[in-house]
């Protein structure tokens, strides 16, 4: 799938129908350690907000057949169309409320996520997604053939990894915060104040793709 065909799918997530949407039955996530989403394009919107259950929801569309399914410690789901032959607007939006320090492994056809919290190990392997996360994840990897992504994060944890064919990155660590980044890419454009990674000590931001534009820094 070319770049520009991905970054359609960024343009079009999130963009169901309400009307033809319902919310499926909470999943109790009080056992949950993992999460791992598969299948279609669909927005995830998690947090680990003590004040709130533990609990999974999926606003279902009648476009899709998506299963939540919990075996021991992970949440399992999957978005299908519910149909090949006809162009279907499947694109639902799932709701997590986790246990800090809960991975995730977003594997869907693309993804808009939006990540509030502490989270342990996030991968994100998808054709296209638009990410955003706030707090921290242990670490972050991302590969995407096209991803827009917004950090704000108290430290950039053990590792952040982006590897996309083009990518468009805005980085914010909080001052003071031990940071180092090395941008292979084959076209960059990069913004920092914050110095590259230098000697044989390994970066803890590698960012790698064809086509990158980051925006690396301290937010305040």
């Amino acid at each position: 799938m070319g770049s520009l065909q991905t970054l359609a799918f960024l343009a079009g997530l999130g963009t169901a129908d309400p009307s033809a949407a319902e919310m499926a039955a909470p999943v109790d996530l009080s056992g949950v350690d993992a999460v791992v989403v598969t299948g279609e394009a669909l927005s995830v919107a998690a947090t680990t907000d003590p004040a709130r259950p533990l609990a999974a929801a999926l606003q279902r569309t009648e476009d899709c057949a998506a299963s939540l399914k919990v075996d021991g410690h992970v949440l399992t789901v999957d978005v299908r169309e519910q149909s090949s032959v006809w162009p279907r607007d499947c694109r639902p939006t799932l709701a997590l409320n986790l246990r800090p320090g809960t991975a995730l492994a977003l594997r869907p056809a693309a993804v808009e996520a939006t990540l509030d919290g502490r989270f342990g190990a996030v991968a994100v392997q998808v054709h296209a997604a638009k990410l955003s996360l706030s707090g921290q994840a242990r670490t972050l990897d991302l590969t995407a053939n096209a991803v827009q992504a917004t950090l704000r994060a108290d430290d950039p944890g053990e590792a952040i990894r982006i590897q996309a064919d083009a990518a468009d990155l805005d980085l914010g660590f909080r001052r003071g915060t031990p940071v180092s980044y090395q941008v292979d890419a084959r076209v960059s454009m990069v913004d920092s104040t914050i110095p590259a990674a230098a000697g044989d000590r390994p970066p803890r931001v590698s960012i790698k793709g064809e086509f990158v534009r980051a925006r690396i820094g301290y937010d305040d």
